[in-house]
């Protein structure tokens, strides 16, 4: 699966040069994330050093420069806090999410990872018999679960007046449901306008649409791996 991902990123990379940059440092951060296979939390020690080479190398300006600065027995402690304490942001989160996002994906299924309560990266429209279900993507083991789709997944509003959708032609198979209740937003990718899309890839090539959201006052229920 991490190979699709970096393969997707790359032709998103083509196709929308607005969010080209960080499509395809994640592509090769996907790449590196496939290579990981860490037994527990201690072990992911081992891929700390080709980590920080591979961001200090091609990720963005600021990410480069943090990784500069990071000292890699930090990572210990970064690492266990991430995992331990859900929600507790910190400007080092995206080193701790990306290391620890191979080691996730691999829970047995029916564990829960401990982020997978909280906001979600993304929402997905999944293509059903019937129509379609909406899902969320955990932010860390990017695994999905369903969600009523007129509800906000941060406040629970569902009073149809308080939740817009928001598009534009560029994006035609990306969406944002945007909350006046608690102001917060998430994309959503809508599989059954394009089934090769990977919610959790496609949401970085919306870079705009999150930008306008930020200029009109709304808050992105959970940053990506961009930051965002």
């Amino acid at each position: 699966m991490w190979d699709q991902r970096a393969e997707r990123a790359r032709l998103l990379a083509e196709r929308y040069h607005a969010s080209r940059e960080i499509l395809n440092f994640y592509a090769g951060l996907a790449e590196w994330q496939g290579h990981v296979c860490a037994a527990d939390l201690d072990s992911i020690k081992v891929f700390v050093p080709s980590f920080l080479e591979l961001v200090i190398r091609s990720g963005p300006p600021g990410l480069a420069e943090a990784a500069r600065l990071l000292d890699p027995s930090q990572f210990d402690r970064l690492v266990h806090k991430y995992w331990e304490s859900p929600g507790d942001f910190s400007e080092l989160e995206f080193f701790a999410r990306a290391v620890l996002q191979p080691y996730a994906s691999r829970l047995p299924d029916g564990v829960n990872c401990p982020w997978c309560c909280q906001p979600p990266q993304v929402g997905c429209l999944c293509p059903r018999a019937d129509g379609f279900a909406f899902q969320l993507v955990c932010p860390l083991c990017l695994r999905r679960r369903a969600f009523p789709r007129t509800r906000c997944p941060a406040c629970n509003e569902c009073c149809e007046q308080k939740l817009a959708n928001y598009s534009s032609p560029e994006f035609p198979h990306l969406r944002l449901q945007a909350c006046d209740t608690c102001r917060g937003y998430v994309m959503i990718v809508d599989l059954t306008s394009d089934a090769n899309a990977i919610p959790e890839v496609d949401e970085l090539a919306g870079l705009p649409l999150d930008l306008w959201a930020e200029q009109g006052g709304f808050h992105k229920l959970q940053p990506n791996l961009a930051g965002i």
